[in-house]
């Protein structure tokens, strides 16, 4: 990342990264959510926040919930193809 003086003279700056995160790559998947689902979600990562000191956002809470998700029903088939 370049740092760049914010005026001649003045303290560098660094710019927040753009563009795709780094690591597997992704895509932007869009989802239309309740409001009230959306307050519910707001409420738990001000929870998190206080408790663990970490901050959060809603992505990163809807993916990894997805990721769990989907693990917990492959096991599930997993059982029920074997049994």
């Amino acid at each position: 990342m370049t740092v760049k003086p914010s005026r001649p003279g003045g303290k560098p700056t660094s710019k927040p990264s753009v563009g795709r995160p780094k690591g597997e790559p992704s895509t932007i998947v869009n989802v239309r959510l309740p409001l009230t689902l959306v307050a519910e979600l707001d409420r738990y990562l001000d929870r998190l926040e206080g408790k663990t000191g970490l901050q959060a956002n809603r992505g990163m809470i809807a993916r990894r919930a997805l990721e769990l998700f989907l693990a917990s029903h492959a096991s599930t088939d997993a059982t029920a193809r074997e049994g």
